[in-house]
């Protein structure tokens, strides 16, 4: 019942388009998804059925060479010389030669085949090595070959065995593919006595160019496999799994294939087909990704999708103009509302009839004249709540100039003091003079005074500080004549002249310079204090500006508990925030070894906005 009342809650022209909208979208969807599902089918039988001609044709094919192959190891058996020549034993030199070159005749006979890549053939007894080869050099195990795992099988069978694709050296340094046949040689008259092993070493190109003539897709496969999962063949055309050789579950999986199937392995769905060599029992697999193969099929169906949503659009475009006639009332409605949010609560709609529409025109009519009286309400509170505010933010402000007076007349009296002791009486008085300049400043730290007068603070304060540290502080003023006249707080520069002096060239050995300078840029005049002193650590050099970044003036920790030697940078951003409001204030710029840079941002009045970029002088 809930539901049914939020559904009753909408508009009308909302349930119309909704309504309609999911229709039209769910009969296209389930169109296009059936048609999808019946082209993939038919697509993939048609796939499994004509790869299953091809692999049985390539499986014929494979099957004839290798029959070619193991009658090409039966060969002694036809000629009976050679049978002879086996069966008995040379007891002299001379016939061993003759024995030799009879059986050595007879394997060069057989390398006049016209299969080019029969590369070399042996027959073997358990003391002497016959060969015929194309190649400079002989199979790789030749030199021990008795002790070899086929050797020993092929007198032990009469079936052929057949060694798998392996790595050897043929023509040169590089490797060549090949793979061999081994077959025992028995005695005619007796069965039972093996005379020895014929092997015959081919060349991977003969099964390679039968295999290559098939074009495969992007996204296929073909694959000969043993049954000991040793690869005998492989060809990929840019196929998800180009490694068949590492992947021995995959290939487990296509063995247990028989004839043409869709194979769920290892997360990834594939079309195999396979068929059974009959000579060598190898298994020849065709594997197509089943997302390469229906690439096409889920293209038409994108596009398909993609033309149902175009077509849905259209319709719901055509009936959300027939809706809009009879939704006429609504309409004034959502306009008053607008005409509200842009600030005239006078504005009133017409009521018409006593339906849904004139219940909802009549509550908007209510609502904006209770609006209009809250807010009349609201505007004399903000007035007040604003005044106690800025009453408190004034007495917040000349607590902060109280600060600032002790702390600069500390330091004066302390640099004036220790002339005195250096009896350096002309210097003092000079000083005393320069004290009574600042004093003189201090008196309006309230007030707000022109550029010029703050310099002459400044002048005041360094010129006693270079009595004090003789050639080691030095310091220049570059403001132009144009910003002399501007109206800043009192004591706004001479404290970050004052911490580039204490924190900055005190610290340092050797010679200091301290710099004052400035810029404009659009609405602010930028006022720059650098020195050529230490520097400050990355880590404190963080707190601090995250301290003078603070948007809260009213936090309740004193500035001695965050930064008590920075007491003077605190106070000037805390005021100038006071006065112009957080988008101004300090900034610091430091890299420790280079020296220090504090950045005063003040507002600039719209007839100086003109001038330099800011840019800092480090």
């Amino acid at each position: 019942m809930r539901h049914m009342k939020v559904y009753r809650d909408w508009s009308l022209k909302s349930k119309l388009l909704i309504m309609i909208s999911s229709l039209l979208t769910a009969a296209v969807l389930v169109v296009v998804t059936l048609n999808y599902v019946r082209y993939s089918s038919y697509l993939t039988n048609q796939t499994v059925g004509q790869t299953q001609q091809i692999i049985e044709q390539i499986g014929i094919n494979v099957d004839s060479y290798m029959d070619e192959l193991f009658r090409l190891s039966m060969s002694p058996y036809y000629d009976d010389s050679v049978m002879r020549e086996l069966e008995t034993n040379a007891d002299t030199e001379e016939k061993q030669l003759d024995k030799r070159r009879r059986i050595e005749e007879f394997l060069g006979s057989v390398m006049i085949l016209p299969r080019k890549e029969i590369l070399r053939v042996y027959i073997l007894t358990d003391k002497d090595i016959y060969s015929n080869e194309k190649t400079p050099y002989s199979t790789m195990d030749l030199q021990d070959y008795s002790q070899t795992d086929w050797y020993r099988q092929s007198k032990a069978t009469q079936e052929p065995i057949f060694l798998p694709v392996h790595m050897e050296r043929v023509f040169g340094e590089k490797g060549t593919l090949i793979f061999s046949i081994v077959r025992g040689l028995r005695s005619k008259e007796d069965n039972n006595r093996v005379l020895g092993v014929i092997k015959v070493d081919a060349s991977y190109d003969g099964i390679k160019s039968i295999c290559d003539k098939v074009r495969l897709s992007p996204g296929s496969s073909l694959l000969i496999l043993d049954d000991d999962l040793n690869m005998i063949y492989q060809n990929n055309q840019k196929s998800p799994i180009s490694d068949f050789s590492l992947n021995q579950t995959f290939l487990s999986e296509i063995l247990d294939t028989r004839g043409g199937s869709i194979r769920h392995i290892e997360g990834q769905r594939y079309v195999v087909n396979t068929c059974r060599l009959l000579s060598t029992g190898w298994t020849v697999a065709f594997v197509n990704s089943f997302e390469a193969l229906n690439q096409y099929s889920v293209q038409t169906r994108n596009a398909s999708f993609f033309a149902a949503v175009v077509c849905v659009l259209l319709s719901v475009g055509v009936l959300a103009l027939f809706v809009r006639g009879f939704l006429q009332p609504v309409s004034r409605i959502v306009k008053g509302m607008k005409a509200v949010e842009g600030g005239d609560l006078t504005v009133r709609v017409p009521v018409e009839g006593h339906d849904e529409t004139g219940y909802l025109s009549e509550s908007f009519n209510n609502m904006t004249v209770q609006v209009a009286e809250t807010l009349n309400r609201n505007t004399q509170l903000v007035k007040e709540i604003y005044e106690a505010r800025y009453l408190q933010k004034e007495a917040q402000y000349n607590a902060l100039c109280g600060q600032i007076k002790p702390h600069f007349l500390y330091n004066t009296l302390n640099t004036i003091s220790l002339l005195i002791k250096c009896r350096e009486n002309d210097k003092a008085v000079e000083d005393i003079e320069s004290l009574s300049v600042f004093l003189r400043g201090v008196m309006h730290v309230d007030k707000e005074i022109l550029l010029s007068q703050e310099l002459d603070l400044a002048v005041a304060y360094l010129s006693l500080q270079t009595s004090r540290y003789g050639e080691k502080l030095s310091y220049q003023i570059d403001v132009p004549e144009d910003l002399l006249t501007y109206r800043l707080p009192a004591l706004s520069v001479e404290p970050l002249v004052e911490n580039a002096v204490v924190h900055g060239c005190e610290k340092k050995r050797g010679s200091s310079q301290i710099t004052i300078s400035t810029s404009r840029d659009g609405q602010k005049l930028y006022l720059y204090v650098w020195d050529s002193g230490a520097g400050i650590a990355p880590e404190k050099l963080a707190e601090l500006n995250q301290c003078l970044s603070e948007e809260s003036l009213l936090d309740s920790r004193t500035e001695e508990d965050i930064f008590t030697e920075s007491i003077g940078l605190l106070n000037v951003n805390k005021r100038i925030k006071l006065l112009f409001g957080l988008d101004y204030g300090v900034q610091i710029f430091s890299e420790q070894g280079k020296g220090t840079q504090a950045v005063l941002s003040l507002p600039l009045p719209s007839m100086m906005q003109e001038g330099d970029d800011p840019s800092c002088i480090l």
